[in-house]
């Protein structure tokens, strides 16, 4: 776990981070519309957001499923 922790902070540490958030604050733009996200998802990942990244965008935009329990 700390090895892999590691591995991210390194790759978050080697890219241009306004160039990830111009990405990101795109692909959430295009997902409030009707347009074919994949190449919104694409610029992000070339520009290095994470995936965690792109899913927290989209969480943003659509929110999060939440299972309704009915006993």
């Amino acid at each position: 776990e700390r090895s892999q922790i590691a591995r991210l902070e390194r790759f978050k540490d080697n890219r241009d981070v306004e160039r990830v958030r111009s990405a990101l604050a795109r692909l959430e733009d295009a997902a409030g519309g009707s347009r074919n996200l994949m190449e919104y998802v694409l610029d992000a990942v070339e520009k290095k957001a994470t995936l965690g990244e792109i899913a927290e965008s989209f969480r943003r935009v659509f929110g999060c499923f939440e299972e309704r329990i009915i006993i």
